[in-house]
Formats: structure tokens, C-alpha cells, sequence
């Protein structure tokens, strides 16, 4: 079940989450709570049920139990104000760079569109592609046109699987700038990744979640506290420690 919030309440609630499949339980009752104003990192094994955490979250999974809510800040219903990277995306790959972002600005109502698209392409350095095929691009550059057109609405809140995989790193501070500006705004970027230095450095506050539940979550002075680690602990230890426990 999801719902509208207002007011002064977190911005994505998670309370009793479950999902099966096949009789085993990728999310198992698992509860979070994200405020505004944050760079959200969601950290786990493989397997440990991020994607089906996120992929409730966007509305492409049914929950068999528990509930979410998402708060808009904005006047349009919550999936216009949510943008969404994910690990793996199906582009419409007969359609050039400049055409991919036109057709999905215009599904989302976006206003001034050449401007935006034109922004865009110069932001993720992808002038030279603009009149190519997206079946001609590499990874990188495919990422690139996803995130492109997860933000090209500007949404309050950004859900992003693994967004900085096959990037540059000049794309990835670009990308992680992009997160950063989100959360400054009074907006929500919940992130998850396996690169646990860059998740140090740039979320504000972690969960860490393994077979389903959230095993420890806040800033990494919470979580050195949990899982009694050393001061110099860095995240990569916590989540050893903690996973491996």
C-alpha cells in the first residue's frame, strides 16, 4: 500500500516491508525511515535485498506485507516527483540520444523541453552522441542517457540502484554532485552501491541491510557504535564486521 504524506514527516516511510519469492523472503519486515535533505545509502551483499527494497519503492513490486509512504513535495502525485535510476534499464534503442530524452520529457509533462534536453546532454557530456543511435552507445554512455532521463523532470526524489556503475570518474563527480544538490534543495537521493569508500564519503547517513533486514543504520559514528568497531574504522569495516556477524 502506498500513500501521500504531509507535512513535517520523514520523506520515504518503510514500515513492515515484506516480499517472498518462491517461499524464500528477500525483504523481511524491514523498516526505515529517510527525512529530507539527505544522501541516503542503502548498502548490502549481493542478494541482500536492495533491488526488491527498491523496486517496491518505485511501484514496480506488490509488497506482501507492510507499507510505504512517500512524500510529495511538490503538487503532482509521488511518481512525478520521484525519478529512478536502475541497476539494469531497457532504453529504446532505435531512437537517437536527443529523441530518447525528447519522448520521455514529453511523457513527463516537462516544460521549456528543448532547454531541458539541450541541458542535459551538455551536463552529461554527451554532445558528440546527441544524433546517434542509442544502440550504438557504449555502457558508460547508455548510463549516462538513464540518468539523463531519471532527472530530466527534476524530481524531488532521486532512487538510484547502483547509478555510478560503468561511469567515468569524471561522470561519477558529476553524478554524485547531481545527489548532493538534490539533498541541499530539501530533496531525498536514496542510493545503493557496492563501492563502499564513495558511500563513506558522500552519504549522510547509511543502512545496512543483509538477508532481508536492516541490520544497523545512521551516520558512521551510529554505525562504528553498533558494531563496536575502532574510531579509525572506516565503512568497508563496519559492513565486514556487521555482515559477516
Amino acid at each position: 500500500m502506498l500513500e501521500m504524506l504531509w507535512g513535517d514527516m520523514p520523506a520515504i516511510e518503510i514500515r513492515d516491508l515484506v516480499k517472498s519469492f518462491d517461499g524464500l523472503r528477500a525483504v523481511d519486515y524491514l523498516n526505515l525511515n529517510i527525512d529530507k535533505g539527505q544522501i541516503f545509502g542503502l548498502l548490502g551483499p549481493n542478494g541482500a535485498g536492495k533491488t526488491t527494497t527498491i523496486r517496491m519503492l518505485v511501484g514496480l513490486l506488490k509488497p506482501d506485507n507492510g507499507s510505504i509512504r512517500i512524500q510529495s513535495m511538490g503538487n503532482w502525485e509521488w511518481k512525478g516527483d520521484t525519478g529512478y535510476i536502475p541497476e539494469e534499464a531497457k532504453l529504446y534503442e532505435h531512437l537517437t540520444v536527443f529523441e530518447h530524452l525528447y519522448f520521455v520529457g514529453k511523457l513527463r509533462g516537462v516544460e521549456d523541453l528543448d532547454n531541458r534536453v539541450s541541458h542535459l546532454i551538455d551536463f552529461m557530456d554527451l554532445e558528440d552522441k546527441a544524433d546517434e543511435m542509442v544502440s550504438t552507445l557504449s555502457k558508460g554512455m547508455k548510463q549516462k542517457v538513464i540518468i539523463a532521463c531519471a532527472t530530466i523532470h527534476e524530481p524531488k526524489i532521486l532512487i538510484a540502484d547502483e547509478p555510478l556503475m560503468g561511469l567515468d570518474p569524471k561522470s561519477q563527480r558529476k553524478v554524485k554532485g547531481l545527489m548532493r544538490e538534490y539533498a541541499d534543495k530539501g530533496g531525498v537521493a536514496l542510493v545503493s552501491t557496492h563501492i563502499l569508500d564513495v558511500a563513506e564519503r558522500f552519504c549522510d547517513r547509511v543502512a545496512i541491510i543483509n538477508r532481508g533486514k536492516i541490520l544497523a543504520e545512521g551516520s558512521m559514528g551510529d554505525l562504528k557504535k553498533r558494531s563496536k568497531s575502532e574510531e579509525k574504522a572506516t565503512l568497508e569495516d563496519v559492513f565486514l564486521k556487521l555482515t559477516e556477524e
